[in-house]
């Protein structure tokens, strides 16, 4: 299911909180995950978070998670340089206090 998450979601992201519709709170744990880092917790079920240029953010969970990863997959990088087409991914591990993890993605470009 996708949901687009409240404007105040946008500035939360920057200072490492984000607020899930699950009723959690996530905290940033790892920045600058790989592709065989964010594809094993995808399959495993974990949401996606997209940050998006402009102030968007929006949630993916169930089916709507895997296509949200399969979207940026080809722009990931772990660097500053710009993935395919000019645009640019970083993937990071977020998890509640209980464990739960989710996956944020940051577009750039």
């Amino acid at each position: 299911m996708r949901r687009e998450l409240p404007g105040g979601d946008w500035d939360a992201l920057g200072m490492g909180t984000l607020a899930g519709p699950d009723g959690r709170t996530y905290r940033r744990r790892a920045t600058r995950l790989t592709r065989h880092e964010v594809e094993p917790l995808v399959e495993s079920g974990c949401p996606v978070a997209t940050y998006l240029p402009g102030g968007r953010v929006v949630w993916h969970d169930e089916d709507d998670a895997w296509p949200a990863w399969a979207d940026a997959r080809t722009a990931l990088t772990t660097g500053d340089a710009p993935g395919a087409g000019g645009q640019s991914v970083t993937a990071s591990r977020w998890a509640s206090p209980a464990g739960a993890v989710a996956v944020v993605l940051a577009w750039r470009g």
